[in-house]
């Protein structure tokens, strides 16, 4: 019986220490920023998979350590077309920024 108890309070003592470096060591890690990327994707007429382009992105897990920034540039820029990637941006659940080309910056 008293080695049932001795290895139930070594199991004990050692899930403890455990948890006490997980706390320890879970706050170095908030303090330290993750890096920031922005990309811009460009929507054309011609694009018919950005709903997929955008889910592989945020899905990827080269850049799940960034803090990630996405801009739509809408080349179309239509009332049908904001309102898609409203739409898609809502049925993502992930928050990316809609543009029009020109306020964009970017050259082809």
């Amino acid at each position: 019986m008293r080695d049932i108890v001795f290895s139930a309070i070594l199991i004990a003592a050692a899930v403890g220490l455990i948890l006490i470096v997980r706390l320890l060591t879970s706050d170095f890690r908030h303090s330290c920023p993750r890096p920031r990327a922005d990309m811009t994707v460009y929507f054309d007429s011609g694009c018919e998979c950005l709903e997929y382009i955008l889910e592989k992105i945020y899905s990827s897990s080269a850049l799940r350590g960034l803090d990630l920034h996405i801009t739509v540039a809408d080349r179309i820029a239509t009332p049908e077309s904001g309102q898609w990637l409203e739409a898609l941006r809502k049925k993502l659940k992930r928050d990316f920024d809609i543009v029009p080309e020109e306020k964009s910056g970017g050259t082809e």
